[in-house]
């Protein structure tokens, strides 16, 4: 007598998790896909498992022909469920199915071998045999679906290794805990024979799946309607350069202005209304909401775009009606890709349109088009991104020095410490360009700190009063300002090097002066170590001179944009901001100098420092060392 207590409760738990498959949006993925498939073979199995068994128990009702042809729809399906869990393990891996590999040939080849084995024994006796009187038998290659069953578990474990670094940490432990769930399953079947026990592994495999993989709070934007930003990418991952989809983007105009316009809530409900009206009216789209006013709509047909795009546009000429007596105008900005871009290159599409709805914001275009030109840009940057990874990981970012130059006898006083990273052929990776990538990775922090680090070496190891240097002017990024122990960082390196707080004087942004509750704090405990601060790059931004009065700075830097912009056309306003800031007893520096008019005007007009490639470009410490080292 076989044990059925473990049956019924499967066969509830796996029609939950169809209902609740198909009763949420689900992305066409082949992930998505292949979830389904388990569900319904491992359905399958369960069910031919259960009342093939029940038949044998009561073979007296059955014939012969019906008992071995349950039994072997059985094993059909007991071999298609090893595989399917296979299959699942390859897409979560984000193997692509499209190109041939080893792999994929070896177990497909091995998944037909069995399958054939299993549906030979409709009319011969390989895994099973039935005698006349409806006894079952285990025949010669019974254990043949064990060896497969460790085929495929081996080969997924194998697939997991080659491709852990694509995937995170805890989708690497899901997928070793599921296939790991069905290898004691297969175990526990072949020692405890009379149980119905390996079903209920596969469902243990199966919830394991959903809780990592297939759970739709995983996929959705929160009230939206839509999928996020992880479906995106999800979905774009899947693309190659057979794949022509409709790609669609938008971003609403002033979004962060219209939240304060029209309260957050009402413009909360503006989005649920934009994605319900798509979701009517566009059912074949997958919609995406990217946060931030930012949709993105893929179909079938790419030659669609510009009709969508016509009437989306025309739609949103008219209000949405958030509340009673609430009408929200909007106005969207489009992002679209070029018709002849392959989609070989997916991954960087799918970030080309967040590069591009964000652009889109700032530009005064209706419409962006993404082209080949935009996805070497993305190719580019994530060049640049391991180029900095691998600079800051190995201590490899290098100082350079620019000199700040007295305007009263245009000797040496002070310089600017400028990061620089070379690629690996050795050239320089232009600020610009590495700058912004190292704030959105995180990098920035230890790369600034590294600087300083930098600055009191060259500060310990050569005379700088021979060189006339009184100081060296450190960055801080708005991201590393935020640390709060970035006082004790500092002062420990500085305790290390033996160097004097005064010698460095640590630049920051108009950037950093947004929350100027934590930029008093931090400057006023960094001013009690012994740190003097600089404003640097001033009049990019967010300029507030009452904020300025109120910091205790002890320089302000004039952007080379404000200087170079004063030589376009002269007028008093630059003359009388430098006066007034001498007035609060700041000193001034003017950046960008590159002509001796531009030297002469600037002193002239009060300024008490001069930077720029008038007197030097930024070099080397050590070669900066050997230009000035006499300079007394």
């Amino acid at each position: 007598m076989w044990d059925y207590s473990f049956v019924l409760p499967d066969f509830i738990i796996l029609y939950i998790f169809l209902v609740y498959f198909f009763a949420h949006p689900r992305l066409p993925i082949k992930l998505n896909h292949s979830f389904l498939r388990v569900i319904i073979v491992d359905f399958c199995a369960i069910f031919f498992d259960t009342f093939s068994t029940l038949a044998l128990e009561n073979s007296v009702h059955f014939s012969p022909f019906i008992l071995r042809v349950l039994n072997s729809f059985y094993f059909i399906f007991f071999i298609f469920r090893i595989f399917s869990f296979f299959i699942f393990t390859e897409d979560a891996c984000g193997v692509r199915r499209r190109r041939k590999s080893l792999i994929r040939i070896l177990s497909f080849a091995v998944f037909l071998l069995f399958e054939a084995i299993a549906v030979s024994n409709l009319f011969y006796d390989v895994i099973f045999s039935i005698s006349p009187e409806g006894i079952y038998s285990r025949a010669p290659y019974y254990d043949s679906i064990y060896v497969c069953a460790a085929f495929f578990i081996i080969f997924s474990f194998i697939c997991i290794a080659l491709y852990r670094k694509k995937l995170n940490p805890f989708a690497n432990f899901a997928l070793f805990a599921v296939n790991f769930t069905m290898l004691v399953g297969y175990v526990l079947r072949i020692l405890l024979p009379t149980y119905l026990i390996m079903n209920l592994f596969t469902l243990i495999a199966i919830i394991i799946i959903f809780i990592s993989f297939e759970n739709p709070v995983l996929y959705l934007a929160g009230k939206a309607n839509a999928f996020n930003k992880k479906a995106f990418y999800s979905l774009f991952l899947e693309f190659d350069e057979k794949d022509s989809p409709l790609v669609l983007g938008f971003v609403i105009n002033n979004y962060n202005e219209l939240r304060e316009v029209y309260s957050g809530k009402q413009m909360d409900r503006g989005i649920s209304l934009i994605c319900q009206y798509f979701a009517r009216t566009y059912p074949n789209l997958v919609r995406f909401y990217l946060h931030d006013g930012r949709f993105v709509f893929v179909g079938r047909d790419n030659t669609q775009t510009e009709k969508l795009k016509k009437e989306i546009s025309e739609r949103f000429k008219k209000s949405w009606s958030a509340g009673k007596d609430v009408e929200i105008f909007l106005e969207p900005k489009f992002v679209q890709i070029a018709p002849d871009v392959s989609f070989r290159t997916a991954e960087k599409i799918a970030k080309s349109i967040f590069v591009g709805l964000k652009e889109a914001e700032k530009l005064d275009n209706l419409s962006i088009m993404i082209n080949r030109e935009t996805l070497i840009t993305i190719e580019e940057n994530i060049l640049i991104k391991r180029h900095v990874e691998k600079a800051v990981e190995s201590n490899r970012v290098e100082m350079f020095l620019q000199p700040l130059m007295s305007s009263r006898n245009y000797r040496l006083i002070g310089a600017e410490a400028l990061a620089r990273i070379r690629d690996e052929e050795g050239n320089l990776i232009p600020p610009v360009k590495f700058i912004p990538i190292a704030e959105k990775n995180g990098r920035i922090s230890v790369l600034g700190e590294q600087m300083f680090e930098q600055a009191c070496k060259f500060i310990h190891d050569h005379d700088i009063d021979k060189m006339g240097l009184d100081w060296i002017n450190v960055n801080l990024s708005p991201i590393q300002f935020l640390r709060p122990d970035l006082n004790e960082r500092f002062t420990s390196i500085l305790e290390k090097y033996g160097v004097p707080a005064e010698k460095i004087h640590l630049e920051i942004t108009e950037e950093t002066m947004i929350d100027y509750t934590l930029l008093k704090k931090q400057i006023q405990e960094m001013q009690n170590s012994g740190f003097q601060f600089v404003l640097d790059d001033y009049g990019s931004g967010y300029s507030n001179v009452s904020r300025i009065k109120k910091c205790p700075f002890i320089n302000i830097k004039l952007d080379m944009e404000l200087v170079r912009d004063y030589f376009k056309e002269r007028d008093t306003f630059l003359p009388h901001m430098v006066q007034a800031f001498k007035q609060m007893k700041f000193t001034v520096t003017a950046e960008g100098v590159e002509t001796l008019e531009m030297v002469e005007a600037m002193k002239k007009i009060g300024c008490d420092y001069l930077q720029g490639f008038y007197f030097s470009q930024p070099l080397p410490a050590e070669e900066f060392a050997k230009t000035y080292g006499n300079n007394m």
